[in-house]
């Protein structure tokens, strides 16, 4: 991999259809001796070719690019060059989206947004081994799958919990005991990991929990 370079040299193809984030990226790992940047990409298509071509040891991706999307382009990269290390810089914060990421495996995922000065030694760790995600991206993804962790019912007597609802006037609504509503009280309590009401509420607000309770 990286034919022709150092031991200590680590060849990065960076693939962004910005050519101003391609050339800050540039920059950064132009700045640091363990980097050389052997080829650029502004769309998914030619991010494959020049990885198929180079096999860098690292490739540097956005998940939004034209012709081939980033979640193609990893694909792709672990098919013909399963050597590559691959790091996602991406300007979407799509819970959604960076929860599909972040379960692809890939070695690093880092918001756009988020602090760069730090990235040459996150780049550094990658290709030596690690797995790095930025702190920014780590809560987006733990909140989803906070939300996730609640049931269709949970939800719902957690909207009711918002809307100042006791068990009773909960169990009514619902149909169910008022026994049932506090099971399932204790339940959202234990997976947001709260031990209170104001806890719980203040939790929920936070993570956008609450979104559609006026609905419900």
């Amino acid at each position: 991999m990286g034919g022709g370079l150092s031991v200590l040299t680590y060849s990065v193809v960076i693939a962004d259809d910005h050519m101003l984030v391609r050339h800050s990226i540039r920059r950064i790992l132009e700045n640091a001796a363990e980097f050389e940047v052997v080829g650029e990409a502004d769309n998914g298509v030619s991010a494959v070719t020049l990885v198929k071509s180079l096999r860098p040891h690292l490739v540097v991706l956005d998940i939004a690019m034209p012709q081939a999307t980033g979640v193609e382009v990893i694909e792709e990269v672990r098919r013909w060059s399963p050597e590559t290390k691959i790091a996602v810089i991406t300007g979407m914060n799509s819970n959604s989206m960076l929860q599909h990421v972040y379960e692809s495996g890939v070695d690093g995922v880092f918001l756009k947004t988020g602090d760069a000065s730090g990235w040459a030694g996150d780049f550094l760790a990658i290709c030596e081994g690690e797995r790095r995600i930025s702190d920014s991206v780590r809560k987006l993804v733990n909140d989803r799958a906070g939300k996730d962790a609640l049931t269709g019912r949970e939800r719902q007597i957690l909207f009711g919990i918002a809307r100042g609802e006791t068990n009773a006037v909960i169990a009514e609504r619902l149909g169910i005991s008022a026994n049932t509503v506090d099971k399932h009280r204790t339940s959202i309590m234990r997976k947001l990991g709260v031990h209170s009401a104001a806890a719980l509420l203040a939790r929920a607000l936070r993570d956008g929990l609450l979104e559609g309770a006026n609905q419900n």
